[in-house]
């Protein structure tokens, strides 16, 4: 019993200190989408009110969630997920 508190409690560990940041998450977008997601991150930044960069990050200490927009002009957006140094796209349904 006590192994498996330990692997549980190693593997929340790891899964926290491997949590991407959003520099992290803007170079995925680079990478994935090219110019275009660079430059759509650009857009929603020159869109958002206050200081914000464009791109917001709700962490939860061992995975996050990434958007755009949702304090300005634009709309909330929720574009994927990251864990363990991945992530993972978001998928919106267009019949709400």
């Amino acid at each position: 019993m006590r192994l498996i508190i330990f692997l549980l409690i190693s593997l929340l560990v790891v899964l926290a200190l491997t949590n991407p940041n959003e520099a992290e998450f803007r170079s995925y977008m680079q990478q994935k989408y090219g110019i275009a997601g660079s430059l759509s991150l650009k857009v929603a930044s020159i869109f958002s009110a206050g200081t914000s960069t464009g791109v917001a990050r709700d962490n939860y200490v061992v995975f996050s969630r990434y958007y755009i927009g949702g304090d300005g002009i634009l709309p909330r957006t929720d574009l994927a997920w990251g864990v363990a140094g991945k992530f993972f796209d978001i998928k919106e349904d267009d019949a709400k």
